[in-house]
């Protein structure tokens, strides 16, 4: 109960005008269906098109790379978009960050920001020091020491302006003390900042204080997300309302400040962002790019269109388009993201509140045809709600492991005959005859699209003539505020939408969060008291730590739960095609799990 109600004061947060995210959003282009919000300042697209092709000519190396969508912001503590957050972590520093290892084939964590590994302090393993840099710079040559990071952690967890990812900041890899307490409390003023585990032990040596015990492993992994990146004391001030309940840190190239691997050189509205190599980056020796480069485009078709024309050195081909390039040697294939689920409002009460009957959303798992639509999406059935991406043990994926196998159900979990029956109990049970219900889908995305259009048809045929599936296209922008809606007061914003969580690859009991009552993201109102404590197990008992085959065996737990209650109704994924341009040199031969291609690191001819 505890959790449901922090889960509400956060949702109550949102509800001040502040945008839901995710724990790590999805990527594939044109199936992400978050929020779109163009707030940017530039010089005209002409003009800096010129300035591109003459570095270009001067032999400057720029990789050109592109985004279906525009940013919401580029503020770590609030944005809400991957590309968001692609464009925040190439231009600021982490703590820590994840690098391919010597041999290319996966990826550890090493220290950016900081100087060196975490150091346990006491006996028990919640009191930490991490030494940071000396040489660190903001790109106007500001130096950066121990009170940046203080302040920009400060600023993520201030509980008058409630940032949405202020609560992966407190209690995510680590639970930092006070550090919930603080950010949760509103205006009550009954935590002070000084209370909460995040000290100045020295200039430059941040301390942590932690509720329970950790390794140096959960430390980096930590840190080594885009919410705590550096934001500027000075700029960030100047972009602070009166009242000090919103920032505008982020919104437009003049509010912003870069320190990282490249300089935010020019940002022109709904059109592209250009970056080019920062002299002064801390591991500067590992970036042999001069520049890096994003237009916005409107779908993969068109970003095609400018790959083949050279003006871009990557694409992901949407699914019309793979057939076409398959055997191109260019070619490079990405496990998917995310898996593409049907989302639930369980607390929508439109049709007696079916949506929250269990029976019904048993119905609905197994009148789905996964493989069906997997092949109109050149992807992957998914009666699972744990990415096949995801690491397990001994050199497996978790989803190869045969535990997590016997999970699941036979036949991809498509059953007609047993999906009429729970229909019918549903009905009854709810004291209805027929039953109409919406699925909203992402205009963008051509898989969506497909796959709504399918269920609209067959759905009815396996239900009968009393259920009518309606169909509803909109953009990233209107999908979310939809989505947004049930935190908001609304409990019947919405009935059924498509989502994607892209989670954590190397730990999936974490990635699990999203289902989690504490998590303040969450797409759907699901909350479950048992499922809770597995995750928090997981996540903060040393026990869990220190032994990966009972961690592993908590996340089965965890995802059976969720499958068996159908929090959300899992369908398919859809690895990605990419074409990489023969110019570009990669770091490693393949797609790394939870890292990716590396394009940053890349050299090019």
């Amino acid at each position: 109960m505890k959790k449901r109600v922090l889960a509400a004061m956060m949702a109550c947060a949102m509800a001040a005008g502040l945008l839901s995210g995710c724990s790590s959003e999805p990527k594939n282009p044109g199936d992400s269906n978050e929020p779109v919000t163009t707030a940017a300042a530039g010089t005209s697209g002409e003009s800096q098109a010129g300035e591109i092709a003459s570095a270009e000519e001067s032999g400057l190396k720029i990789f050109h790379d592109y985004m279906t969508t525009d940013v919401d912001t580029i503020n770590p503590h609030i944005y809400t978009m991957s590309v968001s957050g692609d464009v925040i972590a190439r231009t600021s520093l982490q703590l820590y960050r994840q690098y391919p290892n010597a041999e290319g084939t996966s990826f550890e964590y090493l220290p950016e920001l900081a100087e060196k590994e975490p150091e346990q302090t006491d006996e028990e393993g919640k009191v930490w020091h991490i030494k940071i840099r000396e040489n660190a710079k903001w790109e106007n040559g500001d130096a950066i020491d121990v009170d940046d990071v203080i302040y920009s952690f400060k600023m993520c967890l201030d509980p008058i302006m409630v940032n949405s990812r202020a609560s992966q900041l407190a209690s995510d890899y680590i639970t930092i003390t006070k550090a919930s307490d603080y950010s949760l409390q509103g205006n009550a003023g009954t935590v002070a900042w000084e209370d909460v585990g995040i000290k100045k032990a020295d200039d430059y040596t941040l301390e942590l204080q932690l509720d329970a015990p950790v390794t140096a492993e959960d430390i980096k992994s930590h840190f080594n997300y885009v919410w705590t990146c550096l934001v500027h004391e000075p700029t960030y001030e100047a972009c602070m309302s009166e009242d000090r309940s919103t920032n505008t840190y982020g919104s437009t190239r003049e509010k912003y400040m870069s320190c990282g691997a490249f300089i935010l050189d020019q940002w022109i509205a709904g059109s592209q962002f250009d970056m080019k190599k920062n002299p002064d980056f801390v591991l500067g020796d590992k970036i042999k790019l001069d520049g890096y480069n994003y237009k916005i485009v409107g779908d993969r078709n068109t970003a095609l269109e400018l790959y083949l024309n050279g003006e871009l050195d990557a694409v992901s081909l949407s699914p019309e388009s793979i057939e076409q390039y398959i055997d191109d040697p260019s070619i490079k294939k990405a496990p998917a993201t995310s898996i593409q689920t049907l989302t639930i409002n369980h607390g929508n009460t439109n049709n007696n509140g079916i949506l929250g009957n269990l029976n019904f959303r048993k119905a609905l798992f197994y009148a789905v045809d996964r493989e069906s639509i997997a092949k109109m999406t050149n992807g992957i059935p998914a009666n699972y709600l744990v990415a096949s991406k995801c690491l397990g043990l001994d050199g497996k994926t978790y989803r190869d492991m045969e535990e997590s196998q016997a999970l699941l159900e036979p036949n991809l979990g498509y059953d007609p005959a047993k999906a009429k029956e729970y229909y019918e109990k549903a009905l009854e049970e709810c004291g209805l005859t027929s039953l109409t219900l919406t699925l909203q889908y992402n205009e963008t995305s051509a898989n969506n699209k497909a796959a709504s259009e399918f269920l609209h048809k067959s759905l009815p045929e396996v239900f009968g003539d009393s259920f009518t599936l309606e169909l509803m296209a909109g953009s990233t922008s209107v999908l979310n505020s939809y989505i947004k809606g049930w935190k908001e007061g609304d409990p019947n914003s919405f009935e059924l939408q498509w989502r994607g969580w892209n989670t954590s690859t190397p730990a999936p009991w974490n990635g699990l969060k999203v289902y989690s009552s504490m998590y303040s993201n969450k797409n759907e109102p699901y909350y479950n008291d048992e499922f809770d404590a597995l995750w928090e197990k997981a996540n903060y008992d040393i026990e869990a730590k220190l032994d990966p085959a009972y961690r592993m065996d908590l996340t089965r737990q965890m995802e059976k739960i969720v499958l068996d209650e159908v929090a959300a109704c899992p369908v398919y994924e859809a690895p990605s095609y990419n074409l990489i341009s023969s110019k570009i040199h990669l770091v490693c031969d393949e797609y790394i799990p939870g890292y990716g291609f590396g394009y940053i690191l890349s050299t090019k001819d």
